[in-house]
């Protein structure tokens, strides 16, 4: 049985997913679980437009029920972040803040960063 490493899964599956010409170029994954119900939520994030290091849009979230491609990603980031977690360059998010309401949602999170520089880099 052949194992792949977690962040080189979690690149495989959006390269994958995210194979058409005009697809997205996603350079975070964010897993969000909600504290009082324990619902999972995966967000990916492009950057964005006007090309300022650390400005990120969201371009797919995963609702309500997670189809296979989600599942797929939030075990692959889960497995990233027992093995392969990179503190410098990954995050733990206490907390998320709604931009509608600015009102706390319950919800915490690991956001894997730098998924579109490090696989140019060959990383």
């Amino acid at each position: 049985m052949t194992t792949t490493a977690p962040t080189a899964r979690l690149r495989a599956l959006l390269a994958d997913q995210f194979a058409d010409p005009g697809a997205p170029r996603i350079s975070t994954a964010l897993l969000l679980l909600h504290i009082r119900t324990g619902k999972e939520e995966l967000r990916l994030f492009a950057p964005a437009e006007d090309g300022q290091p650390g400005h990120e849009t969201c371009v797919w979230k995963s609702e309500g029920d997670h189809g296979p491609f989600a599942i797929d990603m939030i075990e692959a980031i889960h497995s990233h972040r027992l093995r392969e977690w990179r503190p410098n360059a990954d995050a733990f998010v206490l907390g998320i803040i709604s931009t509608t309401t600015q009102r706390p949602t319950g919800q915490i999170g690991w956001a894997v960063n730098g998924l579109d520089t490090e696989a140019e880099a060959g990383a």
